[in-house]
């Protein structure tokens, strides 16, 4: 009989033991031991970081970004280097005239046969062509680094969109357009200090112009100097001068460096770096009444479609990043429009001033009138086009 009640004691106790073991409102209160640390606690990562993973991850996949380009050699290499060494991703440039590589993403888009991931080029091709067509994604959606993404890091303290009401183009330079090269031994200082000076008798038929009656760079400065610099009266005495018209950009170069002709309007600044490198006796001019600001070639777009849209994602925000920016700004000698890209290297006459308003071929008001003012530069100058 003791025994037996033993037994049933020592089972209470253990079953009570076990209970209270059990207990919810009981814990561990044995300090760690000497030189534990608690397991850390995994971060949360920011949407943007998770994004920027996963678009990563697919961009890698896809293996290369097709870049339709208005800019020639160095600006390819100086971008393909980039995103190779940054995201070992292959960057397959088509380069051509703005005028050429536009009409063709143009083409792919009403065929719905589609090549280009990004378009590099002119805004005329985005104000002529592509945005009526309705061919382009937003930018907003496809802009995830933090520094891209800051309206505070871009020119004006806001992004600067082309169209900011559909953001289907984004302007990522912001330069003032210096559009005379001259020869020095053939122009000396004086020369050229108006552009009324060009109406002067001894420049009749030596003049270079990048023929106005395409979407290019030598419409812009004409329509630019109808627009607001000078006026049409201008323009009818210039044509007066019978201006040489060329369309090849190499040639609007070079036969200003050689001196078959001693200026040049609107040539490649990025070939006359290249010339300049090599001991041609070149500059650029901006005559007094002033110039603009242009971002020229320096236009990204995202069309519809775009066969590799996570790598087109990956590059279009290295592009615009300070990094690529000044990749890109060191290639072409333009002016970014971020704040934070250095400006040693470029001409400056090129550079943005501080407190300097600006006439703009990037304002709205320009860019409504546009096509019209376009319009008039083709006919005024379509009977000095001789090929």
């Amino acid at each position: 009989m003791g025994r037996t009640l033993m037994a049933t004691m020592l089972i209470s106790m253990v079953m009570a033991f076990v209970v209270l073991a059990c207990s919810p409102g009981v814990t561990n209160t044995q300090p760690p031991a000497a030189g534990d640390k608690p397991a850390p606690v995994p971060a949360v990562k920011a949407a943007w970081e998770q994004d920027w993973e996963r678009t990563l991850s697919e961009a890698k996949k896809e293996g290369k970004v097709v870049v339709y380009s208005g800019y020639g050699a160095e600006w390819r290499a100086a971008m393909s280097a980039g995103m190779r060494a940054k995201y070992d991703i292959i960057v397959d440039v088509l380069s051509g005239k703005s005028a050429e590589v536009g009409e063709r993403m143009l083409r792919e888009q009403r065929a719905k046969t589609y090549v280009a991931d990004v378009g590099v080029f002119g805004a005329s091709q985005f104000s002529q062509m592509l945005q009526p067509a309705g061919v382009l994604e937003p930018l907003d959606r496809v802009l995830v680094l933090p520094e891209v993404n800051d309206p505070k890091g871009w020119w004006n303290g806001q992004f600067p969109y082309l169209d900011p009401d559909g953001k289907t183009g984004f302007h990522f330079y912001a330069y003032v357009k210096a559009s005379v090269t001259v020869n020095t031994d053939l122009v000396k200082p004086g020369d050229l200090k108006s552009w009324k000076d060009m109406l002067n008798p001894r420049w009749k038929g030596k003049i270079l112009l990048d023929d106005p009656t395409i979407a290019s760079g030598g419409q812009k400065a004409m329509v630019m100097l109808a627009y607001g610099i000078l006026d049409w009266d201008f323009i009818k005495d210039l044509i007066k001068q019978e201006p040489v018209i060329q369309r090849d950009q190499r040639l609007l170069v070079e036969w200003v460096a050689r001196g078959k002709y001693p200026f040049s309007i609107d040539g490649s600044a990025e070939l006359m770096y290249n010339f300049t490198k090599e001991g041609a006796p070149m500059k650029l001019i901006v005559p007094q009444e002033g110039a603009y600001l242009i971002s020229g070639t320096g236009n990204v777009y995202l069309p519809k479609g775009a066969p590799q849209p996570n790598a087109a994602k990956v590059f279009i925000n290295f592009l615009l990043s300070k990094e690529g920016q000044t990749l890109s700004s060191r290639a072409t000698g333009h002016q970014s429009a971020r704040n934070d890209v250095p400006t040693d290297h470029l001409d400056p006459i090129t550079v943005r001033q501080p407190g300097v308003k600006y006439l703009s071929s990037l304002d709205q008001e320009y860019l409504r009138q546009e096509a019209d003012f376009v319009k008039r530069v083709v006919e005024m100058f379509k009977p000095l086009v001789t090929f």
